[in-house]
């Protein structure tokens, strides 16, 4: 890495490296993102290692990336991850300056290293972390647009026109103290708190620098059910939120393609997982309170 890039020798968060998904076929997740919200891949390949084991790689969705792993070796990380929680979001990435500078910041902050991969990518412990399992990446990926890389044109044409990327989701025990947690963690802001949000809205959001980690409370089993198609237990990442430029003309579009939705209404649309390979997908025509791009 190149000794005068900024912020190095100090831990700074640059920008949302990607998002994550690990899920149970990589092609059928993969093309379904593709046809409804644009996703494009950048990258696939194979991770033969015993603890990891997986097949898949980075696709770009708006103006930013999300990893898409299904698992191949049995008893790895990602086998467990699938087996456990089936195909679901899994963690958040991010980019930063100096690796080692970040490792010493998690460090004052309490935070613990679960596992350094290498010389550039660090995961910590959730538990330390308001229960998000999150990536700190201090390399230069070779499939990354913003170090460069082209962003391949559409496989086919998607139903959605999707502008941004405009959140990675989790849900958490308590979403204004889950915020300040991770905002120390980071290093950056609490963006928006809000104390009664409409039903199925965010309750706080956090700063990833280019986008914004949006926090929702552990809803109960049938709420969980209502609001996403998917139960959650425990605090984790959940969904994924993309921006189009009208949410009615989205509505229709995916209406008309038979596309099963979980609900909708004036500020949101959720997508089915099951028509998604997995992912819940939150379509919205607004980005969220606080974040960077709606300057």
């Amino acid at each position: 890495m190149d000794q005068d890039q900024p912020g190095r020798g100090r831990h700074e968060v640059r920008w949302c490296f990607h998002t994550t998904a690990m899920v149970e076929d990589y092609d059928a997740t993969r093309d379904a993102l593709a046809r409804l919200v644009g996703s494009r891949a950048l990258e696939e390949n194979l991770y033969e290692d015993a603890g990891i084991g997986r097949r898949g790689g980075m696709t770009w969705i708006g103006d930013n990336s999300i990893e898409l792993g299904e698992p191949t070796v049995e008893g790895g990380a990602v086998d467990r991850f699938v087996k456990r929680f089936g195909s679901h979001m899994s963690s958040i990435a991010v980019q930063v300056a100096d690796i080692d500078a970040t490792v010493a910041h998690l460090q004052s902050v309490g935070v613990r290293v679960a596992s350094r991969i290498d010389e550039i990518i660090v995961f910590t412990d959730p538990k330390t972390t308001a229960g998000v399992v999150i990536e700190w990446y201090g390399g230069e990926s070779e499939n990354d647009p913003r170090f460069g890389t082209p962003i391949p044109p559409y496989p086919v044409e998607p139903l959605l026109d999707v502008t941004h990327m405009a959140f990675g989701g989790a849900v958490v025990d308590d979403p204004g103290s889950a915020a300040a947690r991770l905002a120390e963690v980071f290093a950056t802001d609490v963006t928006f708190v809000d104390p009664d949000p409409a039903p199925g809205a965010p309750a706080a959001g956090v700063s990833l620098v280019d986008m914004t980690l949006a926090l929702w409370p552990i809803p109960p089993r049938q709420e969980s059910l209502a609001l996403w198609n998917h139960v959650y237990e425990r605090a984790q990442t959940s969904s994924l939120g993309v921006r189009v430029p009208d949410l009615g003309v989205a509505l229709r579009r995916l209406q008309a393609a038979a596309v099963a939705l979980v609900r909708h209404d004036e500020r949101s649309i959720v997508i089915d997982p099951a028509a998604t390979g997995g992912v819940v997908v939150v379509v919205v025509d607004a980005l969220p309170p606080g974040d960077p791009r709606r300057a």
